[in-house]
Formats: C-alpha cells, structure tokens, sequence
C-alpha cells in the first residue's frame, strides 16, 4: 500500500480548544507518562530489552488498570488506546536503539581483540609469524566477497581454531589486504586506545536513562533541585541521574491522540459549505473544527467527507476498510504569532495529521487494495475456523472477518484512472555524490543502453539555487554547533526545512522521470557504503585540482568537504522511497562504485540491480 501523509490546522473557538488541551495535558499525558514510568519496573523488562521487544499486552494492562485512577479518569475511549499506542511506539524506538547499540559494542569488542601486535597473535596461535603470515594468504586467495573485510569481520566471530582466528585478525588490522611492512606499534596503540575511547561511550549510552515522557509542570526539575539542597548526590551514577533531571527544560505541549481508525473522525459542513470535523467520544464529540488546508490537499477532505456520506447512505453496506483516510494524529504545534499568550491553548495552534491510502483515489487501486484486503481476511477466517472451540472473544472477531468480506465487494464512488503499467526491463539508476546529491540514467536492462541522463540541476530545474542555499544554511548551523559546543553550552538547531523540501523536489522528478519511461524500478545505493563513496569522490577531485602535493590535496580537500557538506542520503532516500511507493514502483538498492563519473555511476548502479534479480531468480 502507497501511504501519504496531509496536515491541516483546526480552528475552533477559545472553549473547543481549552478542552481538547485539558484533556490532552492534564489527563492523557500524565498518563503516559505513569505508564512509562511503570513498565521498566517489570521483572521481565531485562529480557524485552534483549529481545528488543514489548510485548502489547503489558502496555493494555498498564492503561486499562489507570482508567479507575481520578488523575486519569474521564477521558475518551480513543484517548486511552492513544495512550496504549504512544508508549508502545516509544518503548520499540528506544528498545531498538538499544539493541542496536548493544550490537555496536560487541563488534567494537571484538575489533579491541583484532588490534594485537602481529607478535602477539602469532603468540597467541602457537606459531612462528612466518607461518601466520602464510595461513593469512592461503585464506586471502580464497576470499571472492564483494566485500572482503565484513566477510573477514564475519567468519573471525566465527572461527573455532587459534591459528586461523589469529591470521583472521592479521588481515583484518590491515584492512583485509597482506601488507608486509613492519608494523608500526604506536599507530596500532592510537587505534586501540580509539577503539576504547567507542566502547566507553557505547556501554555510558547503553545505561542512559529510560524514556520519561514530556514534563509540562517543570516537576522533575523542581524535584532535582530540591534533592540537591537536602541530599546531594554523593557517587558518579546518582550524579549523572541528578544532573540530567536538573537541567531538563520542561516539555512545552502534550503528547498526541493517535486515531489508528478513520471512523473516528466525523466530517461535515458548516452554513457557508467549510469543512468540519469532530472527534468522537466523551468530551470531545460536541466540539467541531473548522479544516483550514493548503489548497492541493483539500481534495483529500472533501474525499474524507464523501466517503462517510456514502457508507452512511448505503445503510452500512460499504467496508470501512476501503475508507481512503487510514489513520490520524491531533497534536498541538508552536504559533509564532501568539507566542506571547497566557494561555497555552492560545499559544498553540491545533494541527491534525491525516495518513492516506494514495491507491484508494481510483476505482482501480480500489479493486487491488479490496483484493489484497479479501485475500488476507479470508486466510484469517480459515485459520480461526481450523479451531475446534473459539471463546467469546473469539467468536466476535469471527464475526467481524465474516461481515469484512460481505462489505467488501460494495464499491464506492470514485474516478477511474489507468493503472500504472511498468516494464521490469527498463530501470532508473540514481547515484549520489557530495557535490550532486543524485544524479540519474534511465536504462533499457536488455540492450544495456541508456535512455536518458539527468542531473541535478536538470531534475531541479528552476528550483536548484535552493540547493545551494540548503547546503550553506547547513554549514552555518554546523559550524554555530561547533562554537557553542566550545562554549559549553546546548547545542541550538535553528535548521530550516529547506534540505527536506529540495529532497521532495528531487524524489518527484526522479519519479515522474520513472512514470515518463515506464520503469519498473528504481535503483538506490547502499548506504552502508554511502561514506566510502563520498571519500572517494572528495580525494579523487582533490587530486585533479592539486595534483603531485600531498599536503596540498589534504587541504583542498578539508574545504571541499565544508563547501558542499554531506547531503541527508538517507532523508533524500526515504522520500524517493514514499513517492515512488505511491505510483507503486519498486525500489531497489545495489552498491554504488566509486571510481567514474555520476552518470557512469548511475548506469552501472541499474545494471548491477538488473544482475541481481536475473541471479535471484535462477
């Protein structure tokens, strides 16, 4: 499914607003907040943490046994699931971080055993350095990786015998090349000591402090600083707890509702034909909002509108699920023009997020969504029936899959429009670059022939001075980061949205470059090896325009670097990734190599993609 994400502001009157933020700051935030605070408490939170998982069922527990308390009471029914999905989503951001930083650890550990003096290894394998150095070139011929070092890296953690661990490790200190020079002992002393330097902060990060939610109050901090009157903290770690509860800003606006349903959300017009929305539930159902929108997204609403009409209409005939509004979140954002009010349902605006399903605006992608819906209720369905004996519980759910595919097949209104038709031999390759973020060559796979260049600054077109202009406001907050870090002080991001707004730019001409040849992929680099790539490209320009001058090329490169920067590779990729997936083509990923032009780059890029599907499927 292709997924698009429109915002628009609510406006209401002064009293809609002041209970929309009672509920959200004084009730269902704390609550958050306690469930939060509750859940590391669990005696199983060791073993989640490993499995970098937690389980919903805690988390529904937690919720459903604070609905009784009087701080948490009297909220709506789709409040309290928000709540449930706020701190599921938060504790698998954390666990996740967590598990990959522990991974981090371990490599970097094992590195720590690799940076031996070749004496010791040869040592530690009970033989002559001679014979070590010969058992590390028998296993150097017999390596045909792409990427020899992670498969060195890789069968180290695996090896069993002492002479090969420690060849393994000789080649490994050499960047998995046999290097005969004499090894020089400080240099490997300054890489271990980094290697230390990397686990210390890993293992400091991995006993950072758990998830604590948003304080509005300034509670905590309150609390810190009257510990620090009357029991100050006397060991490292009580230290480190204090002073981050100390210096802690309060958190300036609640946490958002989540509707994970459209039903939720009502839609309707005003007198004067305005869209207006409510949302249902105990004290929030009598309250309605005007939908105020950029002008290409009110379709969407007024699309939001008809289809409740329609299932409304139809005497309850039609499946929600075919509903093209998927899901919504209602959060509270900073008004620049009302920054100086008392009240803070005043100083902020109120901002609804709407998740769409882009493949439901047809009565095409309909038919594909609704049969992709069929198929999976359908398999549900069977499995629930395979059961001898079902609970109550059980038997609802039954009965929901059984009415989901009555509902179905009912179709709604919608416009009809020729579903995309891509050719699985035409492929667009897009190489990235420090100085051109993506450069691109539409291939024909079979006859290995290029269609069509482009670069950047063709893709951009009109807009490509704010390329530019992205990459020096970049330097500018890096470089005012730096001073302050000097200084001691935070860290200030005043960044603007400039660099994600020329990567839209960029992935909807890449895409509509796709759609004009009928490409059925399109083709991104690895990121892993993103790094690689942008070095490369800075010494090779180095070297062109100071040529025989090593401390010259050094240089140049140093200034090279700050002007262009490293561009957001990954941001520019997600959003090639999200308007692709919308016109449902295919993405693929495939290493980039680092010698040769963009364009040499980026054809090289598709066919390689091309080899890999063709050796995939024999």
């Amino acid at each position: 499914m292709a997924y698009k994400t429109v915002r628009c502001r609510l406006i209401a009157s002064a009293e809609a607003r002041q209970a929309i933020w009672t509920l959200m700051a004084e009730r269902n935030t704390p609550l958050v907040n306690e469930v939060l605070h509750r859940v590391p408490g669990y005696p199983d939170f060791v073993r989640w943490q490993q499995r970098g998982k937690l389980p919903n069922e805690v988390v529904i527990k937690l919720v459903n046994g604070l609905k009784t308390d009087p701080r948490f009471s009297n909220q709506p029914v789709w409040f309290y699931i928000s709540a449930q999905k706020q701190v599921t989503y938060t504790f698998k951001s954390w666990l996740s971080l967590q598990r990959r930083k522990q991974w981090r650890l371990e490599g970097k550990r094992r590195w720590l055993g690799i940076l031996q003096p070749d004496s010791t290894l040869a040592e530690q394998a009970g033989c002559s350095l001679e014979k070590l150095q010969n058992t590390a070139i028998r296993i150097l011929k017999t390596v045909e990786a792409t990427d020899p070092f992670k498969h060195l890296f890789k069968e180290y953690g695996q090896a069993k015998k002492a002479l090969r661990q420690n060849a393994l490790a000789y080649l490994l200190k050499r960047g998995a090349k046999l290097d005969p020079a004499i090894e020089n002992l400080d240099t490997l002393a300054k890489r271990y000591r980094k290697a230390e330097i990397s686990i210390q902060r890993l293992e400091t990060q991995l006993q950072a402090s758990l998830p604590k939610g948003r304080d509005l109050t300034g509670h905590i901090q309150t609390e810190a600083l009257i510990q620090s009157i009357h029991t100050p903290p006397l060991d490292d770690e009580s230290y480190s707890t204090w002073h981050q509860s100390l210096t802690r800003e309060p958190a300036t606006f609640p946490f958002p509702i989540i509707y994970e349903t459209g039903k939720t959300l009502v839609w309707s017009r005003d007198e004067q034909g305005r869209l207006l929305v409510s949302f249902q539930g105990q004290g929030t159902s009598q309250h309605w909002f005007k939908v105020y929108c950029d002008k290409p997204h009110l379709h969407w609403f007024e699309r939001f509108l008809a289809d409740q009409e329609t299932k409304s209409a139809g005497g309850d005939r039609h499946s929600a699920g075919l509903f093209t509004l998927r899901s919504a979140r209602l959060s509270w954002i900073p008004s620049k023009k009302h920054q100086d009010e008392t009240e803070p349902w005043n100083r902020y605006h109120l901002n609804l997020s709407c998740t769409v399903d882009t493949a439901l605006w047809t009565q095409e992608g309909t038919q594909l969504v609704m049969a992709e819906k069929a198929a999976k209720t359908a398999t549900k369905l069977a499995s629930m029936q395979t059961k001898e004996s079902l609970s109550k519980t059980q038997q609802v759910y039954v009965g929901r899959l059984e009415s989901t595919i009555e509902r179905l097949p009912t179709p709604y209104p919608r416009p009809s429009r020729p579903l995309y038709q891509p050719r699985s031999d035409i492929l667009v390759g897009v190489s990235m670059g420090p100085e051109k973020p993506a450069t691109v060559a539409v291939i024909n796979a079979i006859t290995q022939e290029v269609l069509v260049y482009r670069s950047t600054k063709q893709l951009l077109g009109e807009h490509y001075p704010l390329l530019q202009r992205a990459r020096s406001e970049r330097v500018k907050v890096v470089h005012q980061g730096h001073r302050q870090r000097r200084k001691g002080g935070k860290r200030m991001s005043p960044e603007s949205d400039l660099g994600k707004h020329v990567d839209r730019l960029l992935a909807k001409a890449i895409v509509e470059l796709a759609q004009a040849y009928q490409a059925g992929s399109i083709v991104l680099p690895d990121l892993a090896h993103i790094r690689e790539i942008v070095e490369a490209e800075v010494k090779q320009r180095a070297a062109e325009k100071v040529p025989d001058f090593v401390d010259g090329q050094r240089q140049y490169a140093k200034a090279y670097r700050t002007q262009v920067h490293q561009w957001s590779y990954g941001r520019l990729q997600d959003a090639i990734a999200s308007k692709a997936g919308q016109c449902r083509i295919t993405v693929e990923t495939a290493r980039q190599g680092c010698s040769g032009s963009p364009q040499e780059k980026a054809k090289d890029l598709g066919l390689l993609a091309y080899e890999k599907r063709l050796a995939l499927s024999t």
